[in-house]
């Protein structure tokens, strides 16, 4: 789990750097429209939470919970993901680059519950 933390705290800085340093680059490619002048302040100060959030998981992983953090990425997961199926729902049908998304998120959510699942068998 702690391997899990880190490289999900390291993905967030990083990810979370792309979309302070190149706010919009990041919304043409990546998110498919050219922001205004609100949008890039508004680009970059949601992906400094991005890194605030990896901060907060690498720090966790090197002293923290490992459970409460494996949880706590299972649950930003899991909210990217339903914001995509919201998405999908109120909106109609994605591009296939929404349904890759979709697939990553589902499957490293269910590696943070096999890992949780692995470290519970092990205090038994």
């Amino acid at each position: 789990m702690k391997f899990y933390g880190l490289l999900n705290g390291f993905f967030y800085v990083f990810y979370g750097l792309y979309g302070v340093l190149a706010p919009r680059h990041l919304a043409e490619s990546t998110m498919g429209w050219a922001p205004t002048l609100l949008g890039l302040h508004q680009i970059r100060a949601l992906w400094m939470v991005s890194i605030g959030f990896g901060i907060i998981c690498i720090y966790a992983a090197l002293k923290g919970n490992l459970s409460a953090l494996t949880k706590a990425i299972i649950l930003i997961t899991f909210c990217f993901l339903l914001g995509r199926l919201l998405g999908l729902a109120l909106d109609g049908a994605g591009p296939v680059q929404t349904y890759y998304e979709i697939s990553i998120e589902i499957i490293w959510i269910g590696l943070g519950g096999f890992l949780l699942s692995r470290a519970k068998s092990k205090a038994l």
